[in-house]
């Protein structure tokens, strides 16, 4: 049973959200070298769920890759002497580049799933990172308190108003 809800998008069209059940089906097994060891049998397998493919795994994995090396690359380049400034970087320039394509997304431009799955879910989604920023606080909080506070604040106020920010800019220069 496949089941929908729609999002109010502020004066926008409709983000509608489809969620998929995962059937039990039985699929015969014919395989003859099968049949002869065990007889004629079923298994049952999971259904995948409406449009996933192994291609799209693929360019979301690919993008994750090259999201993945760029943040180490990013973290290696930028000194953490004082904060981890390329978890904060990462996080920040992430979440623009993130409101941006799904702003444009969002105003109407043709951007193919392909496009969104590589770059925003992909590239983005590995180049951005709570984990790392979630560790680097607690690291951080053992040895300074008020930098501690100063990084989750500009991590998460500024990561939140740079999406807006990218969203907002997208959707102003293609509506």
């Amino acid at each position: 049973m496949d089941d929908s809800i729609v999002i109010d998008n502020a004066g926008q069209p409709p983000v509608v959200m489809q969620f998929h059940d995962y059937r039990e089906k039985s699929i015969p097994l014919e395989s003859r070298a099968i049949q002869k060891i065990h007889g004629k049998r079923s298994i049952t397998e999971l259904q995948r769920p409406k449009g996933m493919d192994l291609r799209l795994a693929a360019l979301v994995g690919i993008g994750g890759a090259i999201g993945a090396v760029a943040r180490y690359a990013l973290q290696q380049w930028l000194p953490a002497d004082t904060l981890p400034w390329g978890t904060i970087t990462a996080n920040l320039v992430g979440s623009l580049l993130l409101g941006i394509l799904l702003g444009a997304v969002a105003a109407g431009a043709t951007i193919g799933d392909d496009v969104v799955l590589l770059f925003g879910t992909g590239v983005l989604g590995a180049f951005t990172t709570m984990s790392a920023f979630a560790v680097d606080s607690i690291r951080l909080a053992e040895s300074n308190a008020s930098s501690t506070l100063i990084m989750i604040t500009t991590t998460i106020l500024g990561s939140i108003a740079l999406a807006w920010l990218g969203w907002r800019f997208s959707t102003s220069i293609i509506a």
